[in-house]
């Protein structure tokens, strides 16, 4: 069996709603990576989002964070791919929020800091398990060599328009940016040919990486869209180990596309 590129996205697809990792699909993915396959999770998720997961995040071998726009090796965390938001962005952007009293999220690797302290960002800091700083102007962050990313909740219509975001936008990345163009690198990388990428997901920004990739698969809570533009539809949903479904077809060949 050709080595494969499994690239599955994690909220509401590999992992249940409580951010744990159903046991079948830790065994499952355990095997496949016992056979020579590659696991990736592939997710909207910024580094210290991984932090909910524990040590179950490093279970997998990569991580392909931000959007597409970082990529890290588990085993030794080493970062392959990382695209950063200029500097002169950067220090737009932060300045009009200090200004403007909006509340904007930097986050950078494990670096996470906020113009302002909001209860939905104390909750969530709970959850995470890390307070991020609370900064009160620009000479406080690390903007001169460009950052991965922001994020806005409270303020983020005022902080999308700024930034030209589309409506309902909230996460704030470097241009060019996709789940799918995460997986092209690091398949190139690997040596993995088209043929034998699958993917995984369930939300709007999961589309694109199921077009495009050889075997595109939408677990069965999946949005209607999504389902869509699926190849396949799992029986199982996110809470009742649809990772672990995926895995075992994939292992039985069920998955399998000739090379071109």
């Amino acid at each position: 069996m050709r080595r494969k590129l499994l690239a599955m996205d994690l909220d509401g697809t590999a992992v249940c709603d409580d951010y744990s990792m159903g046991r079948l699909s830790e065994e499952a993915i355990k095997r496949a990576r016992a056979l020579g396959h590659i696991i990736v999770f592939v997710s909207g998720r910024r580094d210290i989002d991984m932090l909910t997961m524990g040590e179950e995040q490093w279970g997998v071998d990569y991580h392909i964070l931000n959007t597409g726009g970082k990529i890290l090796r588990c085993y030794d965390r080493n970062v392959l791919y990382n695209k950063l938001i200029s500097p002169e962005v950067c220090k737009s952007l932060i300045t009009h929020c200090l200004n403007q009293g909006l509340q904007l999220q930097i986050c950078s690797g494990l670096t996470w800091q906020v113009t302002c302290m909001t209860e939905g960002t104390m909750e969530y800091a709970k959850d995470v398990g890390v307070i991020p700083d609370v900064i009160g102007s620009l000479n406080e962050t690390d903007w001169q060599n460009g950052l991965e990313g922001f994020m806005a909740t409270r303020d983020w219509d005022g902080v999308a328009e700024y930034v030209n975001s589309e409506p309902g936008c909230i996460d704030i990345m470097s241009a060019g940016i996709s789940k799918w163009k995460g997986i092209q690198i690091l398949a190139e990388h690997l040596g993995i040919p088209h043929e034998d990428i699958i993917t995984a997901g369930n939300y709007y920004n999961d589309i694109d990486m199921l077009q495009h990739a050889a075997v595109g698969i939408a677990v069965a809570n999946s949005l209607g869209p999504v389902k869509a533009e699926a190849d396949y539809i799992t029986e199982n949903d996110n809470n009742h180990d649809a990772a672990a479904e995926i895995i075992f077809k994939m292992l039985n060949h069920e998955f399998d596309v000739p090379l071109l």
